[in-house]
């Protein structure tokens, strides 16, 4: 964009520079007319004069004893003074067109150094601004770098605690499933234990309530006297799908009931 302005800013002063030359050489080639005109005229001068003499000498020999030179002499001086008068004219007239030739030089001269100085001003400012313009791009370019890269170290940087976060997790998610599986352990041995020594874990005498069962209140109760089971003895013998569906809770809930009426 800068090289484009300046190119245009300089072709603006040589086409400046062109029409001063332009107007000086048509001044010059009006001049050069000017003398070449004044140069033909004076030869048709010359010859308009010899045709004059002519003229007269053949019209005095046919006249007998005429006398031609105080002719010949007036022819001269009429064409002498008239040689004079041209050669004033064309003298006044080539000093006037040197003279618009010399001012057209001297304006062309002061204008083109004028129009120089403005335009190496003009093309040096257009330097100091794209000095400047780029100078700034490049800050503006070095800014966006260094804040790409603090993004980048920042995405790197959540990664990386992301991927802790995610392995923490992982690590206490598999903890938990350990002691899960050792509390379940514990549950096992002590029921194979129970087994094996013919007692119970939870003593709870078939033919008491359903009240002593943990979870089982009277409204559940009540419910279950609905379908038949009145006693724990009767909850061992009955289907967990059933008893969940008659006491409103979980398949799994009714299924932990009937391990406690069995234990």
């Amino acid at each position: 964009m800068f090289d484009a302005q300046r190119a245009a800013i300089e072709g603006s002063q040589q086409f400046v520079e062109q029409s001063f030359a332009t107007r000086g050489t048509v001044s010059r080639m009006t001049l050069t007319g000017v003398k070449s005109q004044e140069s033909l005229q004076r030869q048709q001068l010359e010859l308009a004069r010899a045709m004059a003499h002519g003229t007269i000498g053949t019209m005095t020999a046919m006249v007998p004893g005429g006398n031609q030179e105080p002719i010949q002499e007036g022819i001269d001086e009429s064409f002498d003074q008239l040689k004079t008068t041209h050669a004033e004219f064309y003298d006044a007239l080539e000093r006037e067109f040197e003279r618009d030739v010399e001012s057209v030089d001297e304006l062309s001269a002061e204008f083109v150094d004028a129009t120089e100085a403005s335009t190496e001003r003009l093309l040096e400012s257009s330097r100091e601004l794209e000095d400047r313009t780029v100078e700034n791009v490049d800050d503006l370019a070095s800014q966006l770098r260094d804040q790409l890269e603090r993004t980048r170290e920042l995405q790197d940087e959540l990664e990386t605690q992301f991927e802790h976060r995610t392995e923490d997790v992982e690590e206490l998610l598999e903890s938990q499933a350990e002691q899960i599986d050792a509390v379940q352990e514990q549950l096992e041995e002590r029921a194979e234990q129970a087994r094996d020594a013919g007692g119970t874990s939870i003593e709870i005498d078939s033919d008491r309530a359903l009240e002593e069962i943990d979870g089982i209140g009277t409204t559940t109760s009540e419910r279950l006297s609905e379908m038949g089971i009145t006693t724990v003895d009767d909850l061992t013998e009955s289907d967990p799908e059933a008893v969940a569906e008659v006491a409103a809770v979980s398949t799994s809930r009714a299924r932990e009931w009937i391990d406690q009426a069995e234990a």
